[in-house]
């Protein structure tokens, strides 16, 4: 049976859980809001399936190196929504319209961060947008598992962790399957957001909708957006976002994302997504419209193949080495451990999260006027003009 000794060796995927025949393991939150394996012994028969399904214990084999593309959508309406390029929205899209099954993350009840299956279309506008949170995954594993088994068409995306231990726990390859990875950062615990929805509901009513990179400002300005019942909205980047300054200070992180095992160029997925800011360094002539690009490692031929047939996405095939240079560097790169990271969920235990910013992190009255200034030169028509004369 898995026995974790360090809180580093759990990435949180539930593959574990997922696997038990006997179903004696329990996905379990610890006081930082992160879930972790919880074993009954007495119903464990030592079969050892949770330690061969673990993607920590068992890495997935890497394929060769991958090509890369730069791409978008062709929806201008979903572009807007989307964090960068809407690439993995246009990719379910897709797969719903021809009857298969999209696994996403989505906003749950209460803005619960989590995994969904879809399969009807309208549900598709659940998609857009990054949550920097780890995902809820529940039993998604075996959902997924039926689906495929049944000879759908199943499209899942995840953290790499969550992508390797789906794939350690379906076993075999599978042809009806396509697995996306997102370079991720590293995930904050539900907990923490979870904090941050209560105060901000407690100051301004309840929440509406939610946006960690709101284009609002444009691709190249991405702002935290929430909008409420009320009709009242706010913005606001990591220079005075609670949630944001957070997540860029790299303290709230889930313990195995400072040496993260899965920050690795080739991949177990079919497909890797990051963003695509440097876009015009890669294509001659092409011009940057501030509302963003994505970057696409096709770790698979059958990845490859569902891009280039996809038709509603804009591509551009360009160098994998500068892809990664310019704009993947977290594909390979762990975030840093921060002094601050071993008193941070201490701290919103017993303060919340607003005083554990303001205590690890001061907000200062410059920080606002900075902000404050943005929304001006925007409202202006000054921001754009600006951003195109350094661009």
């Amino acid at each position: 049976m898995i026995e974790l000794q360090r809180k580093e060796e759990c990435c949180g995927c539930t593959a574990c859980a997922s696997a038990c025949p006997v179903n004696c393991i329990e996905m379990q939150e610890d006081q930082e809001g992160f879930k972790y394996p919880q074993i009954n012994k007495d119903q464990c028969i030592n079969c050892h399936k949770c330690e061969t399904v673990c993607p920590v214990i068992n890495r997935p084999v890497q394929g060769e190196k991958p090509t890369a593309f730069l791409a978008r959508t062709k929806d201008t309406e979903l572009l807007q929504k989307c964090t960068s390029g809407g690439v993995f929205t246009e990719i379910a899209r897709e797969m719903v319209e021809h009857g298969g099954i999209a696994y996403g993350v989505v906003y749950g009840e209460k803005f619960k961060v989590q995994h969904e299956r879809i399969e009807d279309l309208a549900d598709i506008e659940k998609l857009p947008g990054s949550k920097y949170v780890q995902s809820d995954v529940g039993k998604i594993f075996s959902q997924v598992k039926k689906d495929v088994e049944d000879g759908k068409r199943v499209v899942f995306c995840g953290t790499p962790c969550q992508v390797a231990g789906l794939k350690n726990f379906l076993g075999k390859k599978r042809d009806n399957l396509l697995l996306i990875d997102l370079v991720c950062h590293g995930v904050p615990s539900p907990k923490l957001w979870k904090s941050y929805v209560e105060l901000i509901e407690e100051k301004h009513g309840e929440l509406a909708y939610a946006n960690f990179r709101s284009k609002r400002l444009g691709y190249h300005v991405s702002v935290m957006e929430e909008r409420f019942a009320s009709g009242k909205s706010q913005i606001g980047s990591a220079r005075t976002n609670l949630m944001s300054k957070c997540f860029f200070q790299n303290a709230a992180d889930r313990p195995i994302c400072y040496d993260c095992p899965f920050k690795t160029i080739s991949r177990c997925s079919d497909l890797t997504i990051f963003d695509g800011w440097h876009a015009t360094e890669y294509v001659d002539g092409l011009k940057d419209d501030d509302k963003g690009y994505t970057i696409i490692l096709t770790q698979s031929e059958k990845g490859k193949r569902f891009v280039e047939n996809a038709k509603d996405l804009i591509l551009y095939e360009i160098d994998t080495d500068r892809a990664i240079s310019l704009d993947g560097k977290m594909a390979v790169a762990s975030v840093l451990r921060p002094a601050s990271r071993a008193e941070f969920y201490e701290l919103l235990e017993q303060r919340g999260i607003e005083d554990t910013v303001q205590a690890l992190f001061p907000i200062s009255k410059k920080d606002y006027m900075i902000e404050k200034s943005k929304l001006i030169l925007d409202k202006a028509g000054i921001l754009q003009k600006v951003k195109r004369m350094r661009g």
